[in-house]
């Protein structure tokens, strides 16, 4: 018959054990769900642009407004997305602790600045037909990073990212809101979707 102090003292060296890896290892609180809200997002961005400003490298077009569309996706998403993450941490009973947080944030952080800085020198240069490359591909490079202490999913996202911006690069400007809604959009969705299947929502 087991005893009911060593089942215990089992049960507290199994949390101990989970919150050490935890905080050592993998982020696993990644929230598919809401990577695919952040899809809806993105393509709800993309038909502002088509249908009411145009896209911010466009002829005719209010790049401000455009821009401000975007900006307004991004806020958003990241809410959405912080929020997921909180959710998800909770119902996996692995609350975020702040080695793994710190390392989950000098993953993401470079990649991101030196995106902001390129979307600066584009608008203030004027070439505002860099975005889409310097959004993907950052964004790209940003996940990569971040799936080293995450899932490899996301590792995978952030390749499909990063090639996303290839292929933009290697395209007319004129097909630059079109990738964008491939990636932002459909990228998330289908990854999102992906990783709430197989790790949990």
């Amino acid at each position: 018959m087991t005893d009911p102090l060593n089942a215990q003292m089992a049960r507290e060296d199994l949390q101990y054990i989970r919150q050490t890896l935890q905080a050592a290892g993998q982020f696993t609180a990644v929230p598919g769900k809401s990577l695919m809200l952040a899809g809806v997002m993105a393509l709800a961005g993309v038909a502002c642009n088509l249908l009411l400003t145009g896209a911010p490298w466009s002829r005719g077009a209010s790049p401000a407004l455009a821009l401000d569309s975007w900006g307004l996706v991004l806020g958003i998403s990241v809410a959405i997305v912080c929020y997921g993450i909180y959710r998800k941490s909770q119902q996996l009973g692995t609350p975020l602790r702040a080695p793994l947080a710190r390392k989950l944030l000098w993953s993401l952080s470079p990649s991101l600045f030196v995106g902001g800085i390129l979307t600066n020198l584009a608008v203030r240069s004027g070439n505002l037909e860099w975005l889409p490359c310097i959004w993907l591909g950052c964004y790209g490079a940003a996940v990569i990073n971040g799936g080293q202490v995450s899932v490899a999913p996301v590792r995978y996202m952030g390749l499909c990212f990063v090639a996303t911006a290839a292929a933009a690069a290697a395209t007319p400007p004129d097909l630059g809101l079109a990738w964008l809604g491939v990636g932002f959009g459909w990228l998330h969705l289908v990854c999102g979707g992906y990783i709430a299947w197989r790790h949990n929502g």
